[in-house]
């Protein structure tokens, strides 16, 4: 059976180690090469440092320390996020983004268990687990946790 062009949306996801975590419709996002990270003394742990991009100073958000509770090993892929509701923010990850085609209706989102609060729900699709990502309530607990 062939599935119509509107009943499909195109979606991209980015990778932690293997977890492969699904951005958001409304969150833009733009793959960042050669920026050099600078530390910052006394930082919270999710924090990698600062990029300069544009004139501009980005927290780097170190997602393999927020996910995984320990740091990339690699030099990680750099994406530069715009979420609607708060300031564009970077966040470390494993390659490129990558595009993928889901269908609009019939998704199968279910409940995943340990997850982090801002992972609401996984979906599995062509036998992988998709985390189905709130950055949103990511950044919130980022801004409620500057201190620690």
């Amino acid at each position: 059976m062939q599935t119509s062009s509107e009943s499909v949306a195109s979606r991209f996801y980015y990778l932690i180690n293997t977890h492969a975590i699904l951005l958001e419709t409304d969150v833009r996002a733009e793959v960042l090469s050669g920026q050099a990270i600078c530390p910052l003394p006394f930082a919270p742990t999710w924090c990698a440092g600062l990029i300069s991009l544009r004139g501009e100073l980005y927290p780097v958000v170190n997602m393999h320390q927020v996910l995984q509770g320990q740091s990339f090993t690699n030099t990680p892929q750099l994406l530069l996020i715009q979420h609607p509701r708060f300031s564009p923010i970077i966040l470390t990850c494993d390659g490129y983004p990558r595009q993928l085609k889901l269908p609009t209706q019939d998704l199968e989102l279910q409940v995943g268990e340990n997850l982090p609060s801002w992972i609401p729900h996984i979906l599995p699709h062509n036998n992988n687990t998709l985390l189905v990502a709130d950055h949103g309530r990511l950044l919130r607990h980022l801004q409620r946790t500057q201190g620690s």
